[in-house]
């Protein structure tokens, strides 16, 4: 095996984890159980993405697969939630199409080839809010059942931020088009 493929490892686990996730949460009804593992993914996704950078283990595949594998475990565990009743309904549908909208926005800049596709702080944000909701949204549902404007915050404040630092990507990545566009027609007219 070679060191350069642990991350890509690493997203395979996630995915791997994803099944684990479904079972744990609907066939052992364990709430907790599932939410272990939903945290041990992410912090798999916290070790690929310091591996390939530190050590530059960056690949094509890696740059495909680290991302599904994130967007898979995140949309799973918010189905799930919803169907038994975490969270809220109108709070996944937000969510998921910001993934949505992420994904299309990624495969168009991606297309194009000359914008690399990165994370910024915001976006890292963002998914650490979206953890920190799911874990509350689990080990406190009965306190959120009994408080529903605190849950009606909590969840508010997760999608708000997140439709922020979607509407931040978009921002940014029109910018660097713009920019590129400009460079194009500036290179024209020199020549």
């Amino acid at each position: 095996m070679k060191l350069k493929n642990i991350p890509n490892i690493l997203s395979i686990i996630r995915i791997f984890l994803v099944f684990v996730f479904v079972f744990v949460f609907f066939v052992m009804d364990s709430p907790i159980g599932a939410l272990i593992i939903f945290l041990v993914a992410g912090a798999t996704d916290i070790v690929d993405g310091y591996l390939a950078r530190r050590f530059n283990w960056i690949t094509n595949l890696g740059k495909i697969l680290d991302p599904f594998a994130d967007k898979l475990m995140q949309c799973t565990a918010l189905i799930c939630l919803c169907i038994k009743k975490y969270v809220p309904l109108w709070f996944m549908l937000i969510y998921l199409a910001k993934e949505l909208g992420t994904l299309l926005i990624g495969l168009i800049v991606i297309r194009r080839r000359s914008v690399v596709v990165v994370s910024k702080w915001y976006g890292k944000a963002a998914v650490c809010l979206f953890y920190l909701t799911i874990f509350f949204s689990i080990v406190f549902s009965d306190f959120l059942s009994i408080h529903p404007l605190i849950s009606i915050l909590m969840f508010g404040f997760a999608a708000l931020f997140a439709l922020c630092s979607f509407a931040a990507y978009i921002k940014h990545y029109s910018k660097l088009k713009k920019e590129e566009i400009d460079k194009g027609t500036l290179r024209k007219v020199i020549k």
